[in-house]
C-alpha cells in the first residue's frame, strides 16, 4: 500500500497546527532573530582576531557624534569595500540639522586605496585623500605612494586650486600608514597583539613635524580605575589612548580615547579638543556587512 496518503495527512496536520497556533512559528522566528544578534555592542558573528584582511570588505560601521551640549549633532560612517579588484576605505563625518547650520555644515572626508601585502594580512596605502569642507570652503590634500621609487608625493588644494605640492622619500622597508590603513591593520593585530598594557607606534604621513601614531592599550589596573570613575559597566572591552598628528582631525592635541569591544570595534571614541567645538564623543550604533 502507498504511504502517500499518510504523508499528506501528516503534512496537513502540521499546517493546521501552524495556522491555528501562529505563536509557535512567530516565537521560533523571534528566537532565531535574537540568537542572530550580537550579544554585546560591537561584537559580531564570524569574528577572527587576525587573518586575511580582506575579510573586512563589505563592512560599514556607523556612529553618532555629540559635542558641547548637542546630542547626535553629527554622524559618521567608515567602510571597507572592493571595486574592480581594488580595495578602498572611506570615512565620512558631517554635522547635521541646526548644528549643521551653526557649524556651516562641516564635513570630513577621507579615502584610501590599498595594496594587500604580507600574504594577504596587511594593508599598505597607494593613495590617500583628505578633505575638510566648511561651508563653501573645501580644503583637500591628495597623497600618492610609489614604493618602487620610494617616493611620497602630495598636493594641497583649496577650493579646487592647487596651492602646494611636494615630495619626499619613503623610508626603506617602511610605509606612511594613513589613519584608515592604520585602523584596519590594528584590528588585524599587525603592529602588535591587542592586549592590555601593550604599546606600539605606527609610521604615518608626516604632518608639521609629527610622523607617528602612538597607541597605548591601558593596563587592567588603570582601565578598571577609569571605568569606575566613569561609572561604566564592567565588560571585556579595551581602553586605548591614541595620539595622531593634530592635522588629521583638526584638533588641538591629536589625542583620542577609545573603548573597543572584544572584537576590536570602537564603541566609544572621544576626539580631544576639536578646534572650536571641544571634545567630540562618537558612539557606535551598528555594523553592516555585505560580503
Amino acid at each position: 500500500m502507498s504511504s502517500k496518503p499518510s504523508n499528506l495527512l501528516n503534512f496537513l496536520i502540521i499546517v493546521a497546527i501552524s495556522v491555528s497556533m501562529p505563536g509557535i512559528a512567530s516565537t521560533t522566528h523571534a528566537l532565531e532573530e535574537k540568537l542572530a544578534k550580537p550579544i554585546t555592542l560591537g561584537e559580531y558573528k564570524g569574528f577572527y582576531p587576525e587573518g586575511k584582511i580582506t575579510r573586512f570588505s563589505g563592512e560599514s560601521l556607523y556612529y553618532d557624534i555629540s559635542f558641547l551640549w548637542f546630542k547626535n549633532a553629527a554622524s559618521a560612517k567608515v567602510s571597507f569595500f572592493e571595486e574592480h579588484g581594488k580595495y578602498f576605505s572611506v570615512l565620512e563625518a558631517s554635522t547635521k540639522g541646526f548644528v549643521g547650520f551653526f557649524t556651516s555644515y562641516r564635513k570630513h572626508f577621507y579615502k584610501t586605496e590599498f595594496e594587500i601585502i604580507d600574504n594577504g594580512k596587511k594593508l599598505r596605502p597607494r593613495t590617500f585623500l583628505r578633505q575638510v569642507i566648511i561651508g563653501d570652503q573645501v580644503e583637500g590634500t591628495q597623497h600618492r605612494f610609489d614604493y618602487a621609487k620610494r617616493l611620497h608625493t602630495w598636493e594641497k588644494h583649496l577650493n579646487g586650486e592647487k596651492v602646494k605640492t611636494d615630495q619626499e622619500e619613503i623610508p626603506s622597508e617602511s610605509a606612511f600608514n594613513d589613519i584608515l590603513t592604520s585602523f584596519y591593520n590594528v584590528r588585524n593585530s599587525i603592529y602588535g597583539k591587542l592586549k592590555k598594557g601593550q604599546k606600539f607606534k605606527i609610521k604615518t604621513i608626516p604632518e608639521k613635524g609629527h610622523d607617528e601614531i602612538s597607541v597605548h592599550i591601558w593596563s587592567e589596573k588603570a582601565q578598571e580605575k577609569f571605568r569606575i570613575e566613569e561609572a561604566r559597566e564592567p565588560g571585556e572591552e579595551l581602553l586605548i589612548n591614541i595620539v595622531v598628528p593634530k592635522e588629521i582631525f583638526k584638533s588641538e592635541t591629536g589625542e583620542l580615547m577609545v573603548w573597543t569591544s572584544k572584537h576590536y570595534v570602537p564603541v566609544e571614541t572621544i576626539v580631544k579638543d576639536y578646534i572650536l567645538l571641544g571634545d567630540l564623543h562618537a558612539r557606535f550604533t551598528h555594523r553592516e556587512a555585505n560580503h
